[in-house]
C-alpha cells in the first residue's frame, strides 16, 4: 500500500516563500528537513499543493496578512488551484487498498498556508515614501484559524466527503516519528 501526504508547495519548494531573513525561517527549516528525511525513510509519497500567493503574487510579493487574502477574488483562485490536487486525492481514496492519504500538511502562521495558526493585523492602505509604515501596518498577531487557502481546502474536502486529516508541519513530523 503506497501512503501519501499532501504538502504545502514551501515544504517542497522554499524558493516560493515570501522574501525573508533566513534565519527567521530555521526552526521552520529543520522541521521541513525532519518531516522530508522520515517521509523518504517511510516511503511515503508526497503530493504537492500549489501556492496560491506565489501563483498569484509572484516572486517579488510583500507579506501579507491572511484579512488581505479573505475576498472573493483569492477565495475563488484558491478553490480553482485545489481542484487538481482535489481530484488526485479522491482517486486515491477511491482505492484504499492500494493508497492510505495520511493527511495534508500545512505550514502554521501561513496566511494562506497555516491551518491551526495564521498571521492577521488590520493591513491596507498606501504607504507612500515609507514615514507612515508603522500606522499603516500595525503588528502582526497570530491567531488560531486557517489561512485562507487551508480553509478553502478543508471545506472542499468535506464537500466531497473526503475525510482527510490536516496537520501542521510539527505534528505530521511527530506522526512519522511514531509510526518509525
Amino acid at each position: 500500500m503506497k501512503k501519501i501526504f499532501a504538502v504545502s508547495h514551501c515544504i517542497l519548494n522554499t524558493a516560493s516563500k515570501v522574501r525573508q531573513h533566513e534565519s527567521l525561517l530555521q526552526e521552520e527549516y529543520a522541521q521541513r528537513s525532519r518531516f522530508l528525511r522520515l517521509a523518504l525513510e517511510q516511503n511515503i509519497q508526497l503530493l504537492q499543493l500549489p501556492c496560491p500567493e506565489f501563483f498569484l503574487y509572484g516572486s517579488r510579493r510583500w507579506g501579507h496578512v491572511r484579512s488581505q487574502f479573505d475576498h472573493p477574488v483569492f477565495r475563488g483562485s484558491c478553490r480553482e488551484l485545489f481542484r487538481p490536487v482535489l481530484m488526485q486525492l479522491q482517486e486515491y481514496a477511491s482505492d484504499p487498498g492500494a493508497f492510505d492519504v495520511l493527511g495534508i500538511v500545512s505550514v502554521e502562521g501561513s496566511p494562506s498556508c497555516g491551518y491551526a495558526l495564521t498571521c492577521e493585523a488590520d493591513w491596507g492602505g498606501e504607504l507612500e515614501d515609507g514615514s507612515r509604515a508603522e500606522q499603516t501596518l500595525p503588528p502582526v498577531q497570530m491567531v488560531n484559524r486557517p489561512g485562507v487557502f487551508m480553509e478553502i481546502v478543508d471545506q472542499s474536502l468535506r464537500e466531497n466527503g473526503l475525510s482527510i486529516p490536516i496537520y501542521s508541519l510539527q505534528e505530521a513530523v511527530k506522526l512519522l516519528c511514531d509510526n518509525a
